[in-house]
């Protein structure tokens, strides 16, 4: 076999592999199985063209790539990320298998991704690329080949595209072509609060095991879409004290914990889901609707008694140092808003 060292442990794939060989060697796994599992069992690379509300023909890069199949049909997200590559889709199909198999689901490792920014992309565009994308995919998806689920940039609204174009080709609905459905096409209630509700099970049972109390259990929560602000919420039902909550735009920090239902109200309010720009239908971040808000609604009420001090930090080019907002002064527009919200990574919080 080869030997247990990750190259590169900042590519993922490399990284699962070495993880991967770690078991086999603790499992004495036969060679001929250890090779067997090792490697995919096929590879898809579609490109996808497809016209942007501008006009101009744009073609995307998409992946999809089965694992394994031998415990039943490939099962796994589709991400619409920038960043996607296909070797984190091997490793995300990798994954999907052992996670299967370690529960004794009846499913094989499978995973996708398409390479673009949902959130510079219309409803129409997304649309478009999606059902592109599945009738691309049409002979490797199906219930007993291959189920799709959402992941990364992806939702119940992205599955129902597909189910509906899948449907269309095979001249018959077939709801069980995809989980992660809406309830009203047949997906199981339930399964939005799943994921949060999964990590509120981990660390319940990693209090359980170091003998501590919710009560005095900080959480900073990282990433505040449907699975970061279920788990916000879930667990501060729960008892646990949610400290601070971040993106991949900034952070939002109160050293004496928030009300998660109001932070909620305040930065999703009647949107669900996320709000859109109307000049293009382009998805905003946490970040960007907490400070299109600023101008548009007065300061909530419980402002002062929930965030008596909240710290945003950001890193930008001409925007290096972390900015304090305290409850009485907010930052302008025209500086703090534009280099936070186009950051994509945040420093660390400034110390109290």
């Amino acid at each position: 076999m080869a030997t247990l060292v990750s190259r590169n442990e900042f590519n993922v794939y490399e990284s699962a592999d070495a993880r991967f060989e770690a078991a086999a060697r603790k499992l004495n796994l036969e060679e001929g199985l250890y090779r067997f599992l090792k490697y995919p069992n096929k590879e898809i690379t579609v490109y996808i063209p497809v016209m942007l509300d501008n006009g101009h023909l744009e073609v995307f890069v998409g992946y999809r790539v089965h694992h394994s199949i031998v415990r039943g049909p490939g099962k796994g997200g589709i991400r619409f990320a920038p960043n996607v590559t296909l070797d984190e889709v091997r490793a995300l199909a990798s994954w999907m298998t052992w996670k299967c198999a370690v529960v004794n689901i009846p499913f094989g490792g499978a995973k996708g991704g398409v390479i673009c920014d949902p959130t510079k992309l219309s409803n129409g565009e997304l649309e478009r690329i999606t059902r592109r994308y599945t009738a691309e995919l049409i002979e490797w998806f199906g219930p007993e080949r291959d189920v799709p689920a959402p992941d990364l940039g992806t939702n119940e609204q992205t599955m129902a595209w597909i189910m509906d174009t899948y449907s269309m080709h095979v001249r018959h609905t077939t709801t069980a072509v995809v989980t992660g459905k809406p309830i009203d096409l047949g997906g199981s209630r339930g399964r939005q609060e799943a994921t949060g509700r999964g990590l509120l099970f981990n660390c319940d049972r990693a209090l359980a095991k170091f003998r501590m109390q919710h009560l005095n259990t900080r959480v900073i929560i990282q990433g505040f879409g449907n699975v970061g602000s279920m788990a916000a919420k879930l667990m501060h039902n729960a008892g646990y004290k949610i400290v601070g909550v971040a993106d991949i735009h900034g952070a939002l920090y109160n050293e004496n914990g928030f009300d998660v239902p109001k932070l909620l109200d305040w930065v999703y309010g009647e949107h669900k889901p996320l709000p859109e720009f109307p000049d293009g239908g382009t998805k905003m971040s946490t970040s960007e609707i907490l400070f299109s808000r600023r101008k548009s609604l007065s300061p909530p009420p419980w402002r002062t008694r929930l965030l008596p001090k909240m710290r945003i930090a950001c890193r930008h080019a001409f925007f290096a140092k972390a900015q304090t907002v305290r409850a009485r002064r907010w930052p302008t527009r025209s500086s703090t808003a534009k280099a936070y919200s186009s950051s994509r990574t945040f420093s660390p919080m400034p110390a109290a």
